[in-house]
């Protein structure tokens, strides 16, 4: 798979709507300068809190929460601009197999790009943005200034028109391997709406242990513990694009097909916190340029630590106004 940066200029003008005023604010997640004690100008000095007390709880209660609206209209626009981007120059690979885990389909079926964040800048910079910092870290932190969180792993599953197939069953940490699973949370988001009809994530509520897994044949590298899976309790969470999904790492879930007339994409992230890391055990391709930038906490530089430069949500690297 190839994963070279690509430097597209980006045109969408890009700014944050107002956020509801429901939210109350928070102590600021400070992300300081490297080598300073300096706070970063781009970080809020009160950012609001990006969930509410009730969505938290029901994390800790269930290791998943949805958040409907979490992206506006614009940031939602500039997401699925760069997304189409990426697709159209080809940069998206079918990674479904003729059943045999080896052959790929003739059509594509399932197309991924992993890691996501190297090959765009708005991708890059993503996992900086206020609201996702914050948000990150309510449920890896516990909002304790003295704590940081990183970025693991970025990714997009795109499930084509007509033809597109789920990805099955598993739990993040089946890969990850992290000893403490709920220091860890994925967040996904719906690039388009994601319902029953058109494969929508379905989710268990978490569990203290990594099921079984074995090879997935219907994908060239996926594996899958749906054999231990009760479907009878698994809930589809339905969400309109711009909506997100957090689940921790132990969280069995899986996406259905897609076999409406419209595509369907999901672009996911995944977060840990930065006392937990661990170096890297799952797979990925030879050129990979995997980094796991600190992106909220005492710890953060706004990119300038991992990437030598700020990659922050609101200054596009490429020069365009993001």
């Amino acid at each position: 798979m190839p994963q070279n940066s690509i430097e597209t200029q980006f045109s969408v003008s890009y700014k944050s709507e107002k956020e509801s005023t429901s939210r109350a604010p928070v102590r600021s997640q400070v992300c300081r300068n490297a080598g300073s004690n300096q706070q970063s100008a781009s970080v809020s000095e009160e950012p609001l809190t990006a969930l509410t007390d009730e969505q938290e709880a029901h994390f800790r209660q269930h290791g998943w929460v949805k958040v409907e609206d979490f992206w506006s209209e614009n940031e939602l626009r500039a997401l699925r601009a760069a997304l189409e981007t990426l697709q159209q120059n080809g940069k998206l690979t079918n990674v479904a197999t003729e059943g045999d885990g080896k052959t790929h389909t003739k059509i594509a079926h399932n197309l991924q790009l992993c890691p996501l964040a190297p090959e765009h800048p708005l991708f890059r910079s993503l996992p900086f943005h206020p609201k996702v910092a914050s948000a990150i870290h309510q449920l890896l932190c516990r909002s304790d200034p003295e704590q940081s969180a990183c970025c693991y792993l970025s990714q997009v599953f795109w499930k084509p028109a007509r033809h597109g197939l789920g990805t099955a069953w598993h739990q993040d940490n089946a890969y990850f391997q992290v000893e403490d699973a709920t220091q860890g949370t994925a967040m996904w988001t719906a690039i388009h709406d994601a319902n029953i009809k058109n494969g929508t994530m379905q989710v268990v509520d978490t569990l203290p242990e990594i099921l079984p897994h074995e090879r997935e044949l219907t994908s060239d590298h996926h594996i899958t513990c749906k054999a231990c899976i009760d479907e009878q309790k698994a809930v589809p969470v339905e969400l309109k694009a711009g909506g997100v999904i957090f689940f921790d790492y132990n969280v069995p879930h899986c996406t259905t097909a897609n076999t409406t007339e419209n595509p369907r994409a999901g672009v996911a992230y995944h977060f840990l916190n930065q006392a937990h890391f661990r170096d890297r055990v799952f797979p990925l391709p030879d050129d990979a340029d995997w980094k796991t930038p600190v992106v909220v906490g005492p710890l953060c530089t706004n990119g300038r630590a991992e990437y030598g430069q700020k990659v922050d949500f609101w200054e596009g690297i490429t020069g365009a106004e993001i």
